[in-house]
């Protein structure tokens, strides 16, 4: 999935919690699915920084890693 899918179905999680107060096991299976797409986003976003960081600072493009998610 993309960052915004994962976003998207984030607050798909957050919303299900608010809305539906679903049983122990379901909550269980939100959270474990919620803690990976965490886990997925941060690693976007600190290989993103990364890349940023690279090509404002040095501009030394050829350290650039090719990025795995695209949106």
């Amino acid at each position: 999935m993309s960052f915004s899918e994962d976003m998207d179905r984030l607050q798909v999680i957050l919303d299900e919690f608010e809305e539906r107060d679903p049983d122990m096991e379901r909550s269980l299976e939100l959270f474990e699915e919620g803690v990976k797409l965490i886990k997925e986003c941060r690693d976007f976003l600190e290989n993103a920084k990364r890349r940023v960081t690279i090509l404002t600072g040095e501009g030394k493009t050829e350290e650039l890693l090719p990025d795995e998610r695209t949106d």
